[in-house]
């Protein structure tokens, strides 16, 4: 049987778990978004991969905090160009996709 200290154990090990398979989850709907992004624009999305870059508190489009996860892409214009571009996420919702090429281009996504 299972005694006090090795529940006390589990339970790092289970938000780990829990941490690791939401954002693999949140990471593939990134990544589908930049995609779709690219796509609509006519840009080639490099790599087809993004980078986690960091943690934040931002505000949705009600003025309410929330935890959101920022992503890094690369894309190019005409093949030869490289540009940076980055997919903020709460949750499983885009709220925006910025692309930093000659000009700085911001979509807010008001899910």
């Amino acid at each position: 049987m299972y005694d006090i200290y090795d529940l006390v154990m589990l339970f790092p090990f289970i938000l780990v778990l829990v941490y690791w398979w939401r954002s693999s989850e949140q990471k593939l709907i990134a990544v589908a978004a930049a995609r779709r992004y690219c796509k609509e624009r006519k840009l080639q999305m490099l790599d087809e991969t993004l980078v986690f870059e960091k943690l934040s508190i931002g505000r949705d489009s009600y003025k309410r905090r929330q935890l959101c996860r920022h992503y890094e892409f690369d894309y190019c214009l005409d093949g030869q160009d490289r540009h940076s571009g980055e997919i903020i996420l709460s949750g499983n919702r885009v709220l925006r996709i910025i692309l930093q090429s000659g000009a700085l281009e911001i979509t807010e996504f008001d899910n």
